[in-house]
């Protein structure tokens, strides 16, 4: 059996190793040789291991897609619009497909399952949400008997690598973050990373398998963690917390979907809390099976790879036996609410230009019930609150900025 590869960047690189250089276990798998035969790179000189006499570098994607002898493409490249029209070329094509696109398939989900079923083929996307965690198959397996209302996690690991960083360091975020761009756990653009992006393609993806209808990322409230500081890691670490950046999202009344992207305060003493660096916890909650959590590396070469040939040798096993596997459903009508379901007391740090800047807070924040706890150090607040619904406290934020940009908040999980 035949595969390309679309794209040989590092998971690429560890997918090719996996598959061609015999490196860990995928072989013994298998009754008959599988193959990596071409690899789509655009630039031609890029080369393959020396001792590989079958695999090519291919720059022409049509020289895959064409080819009767490939059965699987592995879709590899990143990015969003050339990906997803590669993915839909080799469906389109009869060919099953292995993505590790989170931009795509949040986007474009009903859309390419559908053209799946169309063409009898498989369209498998595990290293999508969790990187090495089996979260995919884990949630289908549970909708077999459970209604999941709830879904929440540690989703990125560049983000939770910043705050981790910047907890054991007393360190500042644009230092943490020029730390992380270069050891390799932050892009040079880290936008999609700490604006929430990254969180909430992956959400929306659970979302849509959990609940059965479509969720995409334009329909996540998200907020970034950009606006955090030092100082913000240690009051909240003096108050008994750990500042984590989390997806959230909640199934209410069978059609009601709430979803949240935002830095939020665990205590210390708790699981999420706990869970540090390149590391990602997800939570999901069934009707009958309670909370389940899945933990485990969510990022990283090996571990994005070893999910994405898992998919594949799950394809080469369905094709071996002649059974294909039913696609959930995803044609549900939802109400997207955004965040307004979620609620608790908050966190809130401002530093403050001018005398009146605090007069201005004080006023609004008394207008949601603003002022459990207040400290004033040199031209630096800090408030607790008391309940406060995250819609109505995110809009009073909005309206503390017009006059005191410099601020950061954080909702706290009791």
């Amino acid at each position: 059996m035949n595969i390309a590869l679309l794209g040989f960047g590092t998971i690429g690189t560890g997918v090719y190793e996996l598959i061609n250089l015999n490196k860990g276990r995928f072989a013994d798998n298998l009754e008959e040789p599988v193959v990596i035969t071409k690899i789509l790179d655009k630039d031609p000189n890029k080369k393959v291991d020396p001792s590989d006499h079958i695999c090519q570098i291919v720059t022409d994607p049509e020289l895959i897609m064409k080819d009767p002898d490939i059965t699987i493409v592995i879709a590899l490249l990143g990015g969003m619009d050339f990906e997803y029209k590669m993915i839909k070329a080799a469906l389109e094509n009869g060919k099953h497909v292995v993505t590790a696109s989170k931009a795509v398939i949040s986007e474009y989900f009903e859309e390419l399952v559908t053209l799946a079923q169309k063409n009898n083929v498989i369209l498998r996307y595990e290293a999508a949400v969790g990187g090495g965690i089996p979260i995919i198959a884990s949630l289908k397996e549970e909708l077999k008997i459970n209604r999941i209302n709830e879904i929440k996690g540690i989703l990125n690991g560049t983000t939770n690598f910043i705050l981790s960083k910047m907890t054991e360091n007393a360190a500042d975020f644009g230092d943490t973050l020029k730390l992380a761009q270069s050891i390799g756990f932050a892009e040079a653009d880290p936008t999609a990373d700490i604006e929430g992006y990254d969180v909430s393609r992956k959400l929306s993806i659970l979302s849509t398998l959990a609940y059965g209808g479509v969720v995409r990322d334009e329909d996540v409230k998200k907020r970034g963690l950009a606006d955090i500081r030092a100082i913000d890691i240690e009051m909240a670490g003096d108050m008994g917390y750990n500042v984590k950046y989390l997806g959230h999202s909640k199934l209410i009344d069978k059609d009601k979907v709430y979803t949240t992207v935002e830095p939020v305060l665990f205590p210390k003493e708790s699981m999420m809390s706990n869970v540090n660096s390149e590391f990602n916890i997800i939570s999901i909650a069934g009707d009958i099976i309670g909370e389940l959590q899945f933990y485990g590396k969510g990022a990283g070469k090996d571990a994005t790879a070893n999910a994405v040939v898992g998919d594949a040798l799950y394809i080469i096993n369905c094709m071996k036996e002649g059974t294909y596997p039913s696609y959930l459903p995803m044609d549900k009508p939802l109400q997207k609410l955004g965040n307004s379901v979620f609620e608790g007391r908050y966190y809130l740090r401002a530093n403050l230009k001018k005398e009146e800047d605090l007069e201005f807070i004080m006023k609004i924040m008394d207008q949601v019930n603003g002022r459990s706890h207040i400290i004033i150090s040199d031209k630096t607040i800090f408030f607790n609150t008391g309940e406060v619904h995250a819609d109505s406290f995110d809009d009073m934020v909005t309206e503390i900025k017009k006059k005191v940009p410099d601020l950061f908040y954080a909702r706290i999980y009791e």
